[in-house]
């Protein structure tokens, strides 16, 4: 993985996007050892955010996590209210 950082910043890249990683140590190391800013996607087993932007993470996202439970909230009021 910081291979794969430091190509992205030879590359010319303006960050890094790990989508997956959840393990506060690593993150950690990631951003102590790699030139780009860190962008991590929260999920279950992933830190706070507090504790992310402690670790050195530049940029969190949510991905469709959001949007998922809106739209199950959506479909569960809808069949409350029309049956279904």
């Amino acid at each position: 993985m910081i291979t794969r950082g430091q190509a992205y910043a030879d590359a010319g890249a303006d960050g890094f996007f790990v989508p997956a990683l959840t393990d506060a140590s690593l993150i950690r190391e990631l951003c102590d050892t790699c030139p780009l800013p860190i962008n991590i996607m929260m999920m279950s087993g992933c830190p706070s955010i507090r504790e992310l932007a402690n670790l050195g993470v530049a940029r969190i996202s949510h991905g469709p996590g959001p949007f998922r439970a809106a739209m199950e909230l959506i479909k569960k009021n809808c069949t409350a209210l029309y049956g279904g």
